[in-house]
């Protein structure tokens, strides 16, 4: 960690909440920018690569969209531009014949190898954490992943 930290912008008596909140909503915004940097990653959109970087091993259409927090249409959208980019191809669940699993080609397994070290590497320059702190911030994301992937079921859009 730095051992001079610039001076805080939330004032003092800010709750912890509160601070955690505009924490992750910097860390997004920094991330995002650094990403849209990368050149890696020129032409594709931010879906295309969120969607990239969930596609370690194939994943249906459906658990993508809930993973992500997106209307089915949008994967779908990204789904194709991967497609049409010679990045991932639909294939049929073994499984069940009945659904589509997306999946990498070899060129999109370099291409997610790539945005994900980039990725890594932003997080680490953004944050300026030690290994104790980042392996924490897993945990607790972890977490949170799972508390928000357990109520996946509303994506927006989909709200009564």
């Amino acid at each position: 960690m730095s051992n001079t930290a610039p001076p805080s912008t939330v004032p003092k008596q800010t709750s912890p909440e509160m601070r955690a909140l505009l924490a992750m909503f910097a860390l997004y915004w920094r991330m995002e920018d650094a990403l849209a940097k990368q050149e890696i990653i020129s032409g594709l959109g931010r879906v295309e690569c969120y969607l990239l970087l969930q596609l370690a091993d194939p994943r249906r259409m459906g658990e993508l969209a809930k993973t992500l927090m997106l209307v089915p249409s949008s994967v779908t959208m990204a789904a194709d531009r991967l497609e049409q980019d010679g990045l991932a191809v639909r294939v049929r669940d073994t499984l069940d014949r009945r659904a589509l699993l997306l999946q990498l080609t070899a060129k999109g397994h370099s291409l997610r190898d790539a945005l994900e070290k980039r990725a890594e590497q932003a997080f680490r320059e953004i944050c300026d954490l030690d290994e104790d702190d980042i392996q924490q911030f897993a945990v607790l994301s972890d977490k949170l992943q799972k508390k928000f992937l357990g109520a996946a079921n509303r994506c927006p859009g989909k709200e009564k």
